[in-house]
């Protein structure tokens, strides 16, 4: 007998139980995966390595909508440019108004989401489903 085929064909990771886990479909190797299929095959991972998620972490995206800070339409439409990338002038220029504007809206959206800069007010915005 090789060694070939003495290897397991379950597609499952070495270590896991083979019936647990879905073998992903793969077209000549693209290196995609559905995401249901990732999130159930990181799921099996974890559990397998003895990493349960808590009951507080699994009840956290409900929690962060209900704590979620309200925004005006402009932090808003602020919030989303600023996301994408844009700088200042560029907000400004897209939503018609002062530069001096933006930056005040900026720094009412700092305080509102409590957030160190920028990214970190993004992340905050993403996080309880703003933007």
């Amino acid at each position: 007998m090789t060694a070939v085929a003495e290897l397991p064909c379950t597609g499952a990771p070495t270590g896991a139980p083979a019936g647990d886990l879905p073998v992903p479909p793969y077209s000549a190797g693209d290196g995609m995966m559905p995401y249901p299929v990732l999130v159930r095959l990181l799921g099996a991972v974890t559990a397998a390595r003895g990493f349960a998620a808590s009951p507080a972490r699994a009840a956290a995206p409900a929690a962060a909508a209900a704590d979620a800070p309200r925004l005006t339409a402009r932090q808003t439409a602020v919030l989303a440019l600023m996301a994408e990338g844009h700088g200042n002038t560029a907000i400004a220029r897209t939503l018609a108004c002062s530069e001096h504007t933006v930056k005040n809206v900026i720094y009412e959206l700092m305080g509102r989401l409590q957030a160190r800069n920028r990214a970190h007010a993004v992340a905050c915005a993403v996080r309880h489903s703003l933007i």
